[in-house]
């Protein structure tokens, strides 16, 4: 029996080490075979996943100092989706040894061939890179761990103490994750095309990471309530999470729209290559999908009052907007390395079924060892009765 009296059934957590060893062992191949692309997967891959967890620690942060009580009910989700941060920092780590198959300016020469390239090498070489990335990942999982660890330690407590201790930690950690995100996504992300640029694109990137980390917070939440395991949540519950998925797609359309409209009426060729990569060729039917599924469509389905608090409605919803999550990573990261290729192949999807069943047995495990009511938290009864 766990910690919680909640068994996650054997076959979920069998499926998801099989999902792992296959997929995994699917990147290992590739990387032997086609290094490039089998790491643009780890990278797609990884950094979806990454922003899963990592996404479930900043909800949590946004509720502390925001005072918020009506997700007290379950908080332990967003806990468990924290605890998959350091495993999913690992996974990017592994980056390290193939940057310069991925990166051009990691490439040997490049640098003093290319005067542009040559004036940004004090940013852009790969011990800085390595160092970067390193603090960053150690600094996401510690604030992670940390919040998760003053949470459980309420229970024994029984005061209002862990959450004094959370709304000071949650206020330091989103000051720094709005900091160092938007330079991961400037490291990882922007510079696969290293003369292009965006000043919005780290701010583009917390959008995609709000949205599809409530989304799947959600499905998480929706699905525990149907197998009994956290019967207090209501339709309430779900109304909110409802609404913060409606706004953080559209946060994500504006700021899509803005980086857009601003690099297309500009007209200028260093800033307009991103683009012209991706409208044409075979990522045009790529690139307005990304628009209809991230935006058009969850706007129009979840605009009435009633389908942001039915279950059913909002797991097909939740589960477009991560697919849309995904698509939308594939073409920031993809056509820098295969301008003619758009097709989704067996590299893509080993990176996608090894790093789901990492995610899966990071969370499952998470959400098993702890007990699932927070029974120590001040706002438990507040939430309990929430109502909207």
């Amino acid at each position: 029996m766990s910690a919680s009296g909640f068994v996650v059934s054997p076959a979920v957590r069998r499926g998801a080490w099989i999902a792992a060893a296959v997929g995994l062992g699917g990147l290992a191949v590739g990387m032997a075979l086609e290094s490039t692309r089998a790491l643009a997967s780890l990278l797609t891959n990884g950094f979806f996943f990454l922003c899963l967890g990592l996404g479930g620690a900043v909800f949590l942060a946004l509720m502390y100092v925001a005072n918020a009580g009506w997700f007290t009910v379950f908080k332990r989700i967003p806990e468990a989706f924290a605890s998959y941060v350091p495993v999913g920092a690992a996974s990017l780590l592994l980056l390290l040894p193939g940057v310069s198959s991925l990166y051009l300016w990691a490439r040997p020469g490049v640098m003093e061939k290319d005067h542009l390239l040559h004036a940004k090498a004090a940013f852009l070489n790969v011990p800085s890179f390595a160092v970067r990335m390193v603090v960053m990942l150690g600094l996401w999982s510690a604030f992670a761990w940390v919040l998760r660890r003053n949470s459980l330690r309420q229970d024994q407590e029984r005061n209002a103490e862990g959450t004094r201790r959370n709304v000071k930690v949650s206020a330091l950690f989103l000051c720094l994750f709005g900091l160092t995100f938007c330079l991961a996504a400037f490291d990882w992300l922007m510079s696969l095309e290293p003369h292009w640029f965006s000043t919005i694109f780290g701010l583009y990137n917390i959008a995609g990471l709000l949205s599809s980390s409530v989304c799947a917070l959600t499905m998480a939440a929706i699905l525990l309530k149907r197998s009994g395991a956290m019967p207090a949540i209501n339709t309430s519950h779900l109304h909110d999470l409802g609404k913060l998925m409606f706004g953080f797609a559209t946060l994500w359309a504006y700021l899509w729209f803005s980086q857009f409209l601003l690099i297309w009426y500009a007209n200028l060729p260093e800033e307009t290559v991103y683009y012209v990569a991706r409208m044409h060729g075979g990522w045009t039917v790529p690139f307005y999908a990304n628009l209809a599924i991230n935006w058009a469509l969850p706007f129009l389905l979840l605009l009435p009052r009633s389908a942001k608090r039915s279950e059913a409605h909002l797991l097909r919803v939740a589960s477009l907007l991560l697919v849309g999550r995904w698509l939308d990573l594939y073409l920031m990261v993809a056509p820098s390395n295969m301008p003619e290729n758009a097709s989704v192949g067996l590299y893509e999807a080993a990176g996608f079924l090894g790093l789901a069943g990492l995610f899966v047995v990071s969370v499952t495990r998470a959400v098993q060892s702890v007990p699932l009511v927070p029974e120590g938290d001040p706002y438990l009864m507040e939430s309990l009765h929430h109502h909207t």
